[in-house]
């Protein structure tokens, strides 16, 4: 077992500041922090396309189970593209499968949960109940990806 620490800060000024205003009208400073025990990493720097594909199939890391907090890990995907080129990243349904994923960068599209924009990153926890697509806005759009599979033990 190995143990891994994400960390979120937030600082911004207050709105009324002279240099780099921020969103609110006083200033944010906000921390949290807390130590996960992992037992495996899957990572990767991979070259999404312009068509819709699978990048984790949650049914075969989740051995069919299906409990809340029982498998799962935390997922960290960032855009690493040199240039401005949009990654989507979307959600399906183990029974929909790549065949009934549509692409995700269109309007309202229902299965696309987040764009990352140029250097853009999340970090979010996966029940493995879903399965995670992407698709790129062009074929030079780079994400790199941690899937940090949580410890049962």
């Amino acid at each position: 077992m190995a143990t891994i620490t994400p960390t979120l800060s937030l600082t911004s000024n207050s709105s009324s500041a002279s240099s780099l205003p921020g969103p609110l009208s006083v200033a944010l400073s906000l921390s949290a922090s807390t130590p996960i025990t992992v037992d495996t990493v899957e990572a990767a720097t991979i070259t999404p396309s312009t068509t819709v594909s699978r990048l984790f199939n949650g049914s075969a890391k989740d051995a069919g189970s299906g409990v809340a907090g029982l498998n799962g890990g935390l997922l960290y995907l960032k855009n690493t593209s040199a240039a401005d080129h949009d990654v989507y990243i979307g959600i399906e349904t183990h029974a929909q499968g790549e065949a009934g994923v549509t692409e995700l960068e269109g309007n309202a599209d229902a299965q696309r949960l987040f764009t990352l924009k140029q250097n853009e990153f999340a970090f979010l926890p996966y029940d493995y109940n879903m399965d995670i697509s992407v698709d790129a806005e062009d074929n030079a759009a780079t994400l790199e990806y941690f899937l940090f599979n949580r410890s049962n033990s």
